[in-house]
C-alpha cells in the first residue's frame, strides 16, 4: 500500500488559496484532506492530525473535527493537547459522545494534572452507573475506570517523589517516525540491537492489516562514543514476516527472537563472529502450543531463563515465569515468580541485571500511574523471596507505557521504550542515566521549619568533627537558592560566584555531597512545570560535573511547581544543599 503526497500537496496549496476569508469552508477542506490521509496510511498520522487541528482551530464549532484532533493526539506524542480540542466539545455538545468525559480525564492524566483528571473520571464513572444499560461502542466499561483513577491517585505519591533519573532519546540513528521498541544490548554497550516497524530499509516493501510496515530487526555500533546509523540486521533473523527481537546475552553472540508461530514463541540465533545462525525454537518446556510466550532474560546461571506466557497457573494476563534445566541439561520444569512480581493484569518485559539479583520488568498491573510502568524487585537468595516491586518514578515513568527496560552492567545506564515528548513519531527508544551514589540518599522537600531544625542538628555534629572552618560551615547551614528567569533554566551570572563556594568546599571534603532540587512557579500545566523544574535541577548539576564533582555526590530531582505562598519569581528556582555522607573508606 502507497500514500501519494501530491494528491496531499494539491490540497493544501488549493486549501491555501481557496477561499481565506471563509475559514468554515477551508476547516471543511481541512478535515475532508485529513480523513482521506488518515484512512489511507497510517505513516500520515502526524500530517492528518496537524490538518485535523488547522481544520479546529478555523472552526471551533466543527465538532468532528476537534474530535478526531483530540483523539490523534491521544494516540500519538504530547498527549495532554488533546485537552483544547475535547473541552471545546464538551462545552459545545456534551452528549457528542458517551465516554467524551473519560477522555477528557485520558487528556489530563497525561498532563499530569491528575486532580482534573480525577474529577473527569468520576464524572464518566457517575454517568456510566447511572445508565447500566448502555452498550454503545462509546462505553467504556467500569473496570477500566476504576484503575485509571487508582492510577491517578498514585501518581499524586509517585511524583511527589521523584527519581534520580534523567532521560535522552537516543536520537535519529536509532529512531524514526515509526514504531522502535525492544532495545537490547552487549555487556560494554557497544552493540543495540532493536525492533521497527519503519518503512526504509525494510525487508518487506507492503505494510500489514494495520498500515504499519512488518517488524524488522535492526541493529548499531557505537563508535567513538556515537551510535552509528542503524542498519537491518538481514537474513536469516529477518524474513518477509514479522521478526522482533526479545533479549541478547551479554556476549552479544546470542539473540532471543519472538516469532508468530504457534500463539507465539521464542527462537534464538547464534552469532560466529561472522554471521547469524538460522533461528532454532527454544524448547517446548518454555513455548507451548496454546498459549504466548513473548519475552525472556538470561540470569546468570545457564541452568535458569526467565520467559513470560499468558498461560494458566500464574495470576492473570501476562505472568512472568522462570524455566530449570535438569540434571542432563535439558529444559525440564517452568514455575510462575508467585504474587510479590505477577499481577492479575499484565507482566511483562523481565530483565535481570549483572548482579544476578535484580529484576526489572514492566507491569500494568502494581503500583503504576498509567499504561505500563517498569519497576524493580530484588531477590533475597537467604529467604528465597522477592522485594515489593519498586516503581522507577519520574521521569522515567509517565502515565504511557513504558517497557523493554535494559539496564547496563555498571547499573548507572537503562534502555526502553517509550512514547513521549522528545521521540521522533510513535514508540521510540530512550536512554536513562542514574546520578547520585546509590547510597546516597536524597532529603525530602521539607517546609522551612523543618529544614532549619534538620541543619541545626546537622552543623552541630559536624562542628564536633573540628574539620569543617567556619565558613564552611556557615555555607552548610542553609539551602542555595538559585533563582530562574520565566520559562528559562540557564544560570544566571550572579550566582555562579556562590556556586562555585560550593565547589571549592565539596572538592576539599569528601564527605560532603550535593543535594539539588528544581521548582517552578504554577504559571505552566503540572507536566510543563514538572519537565522545567527537572532541567533547571540538572543545569545545575551539570554546572558542578563541569567543574570537576564527580556525577556520583551529585542528587538532582525536579519537584513541578512549588506550594508556597510566595511571589512567582522566587519559586522559579533550584534549591541547592551541601550534605554530610558520612566517613570514606
Amino acid at each position: 500500500m502507497r500514500f501519494s503526497f501530491t494528491l496531499f500537496i494539491f490540497f493544501a496549496a488549493y486549501g491555501i488559496a481557496f477561499s481565506q476569508e471563509d475559514p468554515v469552508q477551508q476547516a471543511q477542506l481541512y478535515l475532508e484532506q485529513a480523513d482521506q490521509i488518515y484512512s489511507q496510511q497510517k505513516e500520515a498520522i502526524e500530517i492528518a492530525k496537524e490538518l485535523y487541528v488547522q481544520a479546529a482551530d478555523l472552526d471551533p464549532a466543527n465538532l468532528k473535527a476537534n474530535w478526531m484532533a483530540g483523539s490523534l493526539y491521544l494516540e500519538t506524542i504530547n498527549k495532554d493537547e488533546a485537552v483544547k480540542y475535547l473541552l471545546r466539545i464538551e462545552q459545545q455538545k456534551p452528549n457528542y459522545r458517551f465516554d467524551l468525559s473519560y477522555y477528557i480525564g485520558r487528556a489530563y492524566h497525561y498532563g499530569l494534572d491528575f486532580d482534573k483528571a480525577l474529577d473527569y473520571y468520576e464524572r464518566y464513572k457517575r454517568k456510566l452507573l447511572g445508565n447500566k444499560s448502555y452498550r454503545g461502542t462509546d462505553r467504556v466499561p467500569l473496570d477500566k475506570v476504576n484503575r485509571r483513577i487508582l492510577e491517578c491517585t498514585n501518581a499524586k505519591d509517585i511524583i511527589g517523589r521523584p527519581a534520580q533519573y534523567t532521560v535522552i532519546p537516543m536520537g535519529e540513528a536509532i529512531n524514526s517516525v515509526w514504531p522502535d521498541y525492544a532495545p537490547v544490548i552487549n555487556r560494554d554497550e557497544t552493540l543495540l540491537i532493536f525492533t521497527s516497524r519503519r518503512q526504509e530499509d525494510n525487508t518487506t516493501p507492503d505494510v500489514d492489516r494495520d498500515n504499519f510496515y512488518f517488524e524488522d530487526v535492526f541493529y548499531s555500533r557505537k563508535v567513538n562514543g556515537e551510535w552509528t546509523p542503524a542498519k537491518n540486521i538481514g537474513p536469516p533473523i529477518n524474513t518477509e514476516f514479522h521478526d522482533s527481537n526479545i533479549a541478547l546475552s551479554v556476549d552479544g553472540t546470542r539473540l532471543y527472537l519472538y516469532k508468530d508461530t504457534g500463539m507465539g514463541d521464542i527462537y534464538y540465533s547464534d552469532f560466529d563472529g561472522t554471521n547469524w545462525s538460522e533461528p532454532k525454537f527454544l524448547t517446548d518446556k518454555i513455548n507451548s502450543s496454546m498459549y504466548s510466550e513473548n519475552a525472556v532474560s538470561e540470569t546468570s546461571s545457564p541452568d535458569v531463563i526467565l520467559y513470560t506466557s499468558n498461560r494458566p497457573g500464574g495470576e492473570g494476563g501476562i505472568d512472568i515465569y522462570y524455566c530449570t534445566k535438569d540434571e542432563k541439561g535439558n529444559w525440564y520444569k517452568s514455575k510462575s515468580l508467585g504474587p510479590v512480581i505477577n499481577t492479575k493484569f499484565d507482566d511483562d518485559s523481565p530483565y535481570l541485571a549483572a548482579d544476578g539479583k535484580t529484576l526489572y520488568f514492566s507491569s500494568s498491573g502494581h503500583k503504576g500511574y498509567g499504561g505500563y510502568d517498569i519497576f524493580r524487585s530484588v531477590y533475597d537468595s537467604a529467604s528465597g523471596e522477592w522485594s515489593q516491586p519498586e516503581n522507577l518514578g519520574y521521569p522515567v515513568n509517565t502515565p504511557d507505557d513504558e517497557i523493554f527496560f535494559q539496564m547496563s552492567v555498571d547499573g548507572r545506564r537503562g534502555y526502553f521504550a517509550s512514547v513521549r515528548a522528545g521521540g521522533l513519531g510513535f514508540t521510540d527508544i530512550f536512554m536513562v542515566k542514574y546520578h547520585g551514589d546509590k547510597e546516597h540518599k536524597p532529603i525530602v522537600i521539607l517546609t522551612q521549619e523543618q529544614e532549619e531544625m534538620l541543619k541545626e542538628v546537622e552543623v552541630e555534629q559536624l562542628t564536633k568533627t573540628n574539620q569543617f572552618e567556619k565558613h564552611e560551615l556557615e555555607l552548610m547551614n542553609h539551602s542555595h537558592k538559585i533563582f530562574f528567569n520565566t520559562d528559562q533554566s540557564a544560570i544566571n551570572e550572579e550566582h555562579r560566584l556562590e556556586l562555585d563556594s560550593i565547589v571549592h568546599l565539596v572538592n576539599k571534603h569528601d564527605v560532603l555531597n550535593i543535594d539539588i532540587a528544581g521548582f517552578a512557579s504554577s504559571d505552566g500545566n503540572p507536566r510543563y512545570n514538572l519537565d522545567l523544574s527537572h532541567k533547571r535541577a540538572l543545569i545545575v548539576l551539570n554546572y558542578f560535573i563541569g567543574k570537576g564533582i564527580s556525577e556520583e555526590r551529585i542528587v538532582a530531582r525536579g519537584f513541578g511547581a512549588i506550594d508556597e505562598d510566595s511571589p512567582p519569581e522566587q519559586q522559579r528556582r533550584a534549591d541547592v544543599r551541601v550534605v554530610f555522607a558520612g566517613k570514606k573508606d
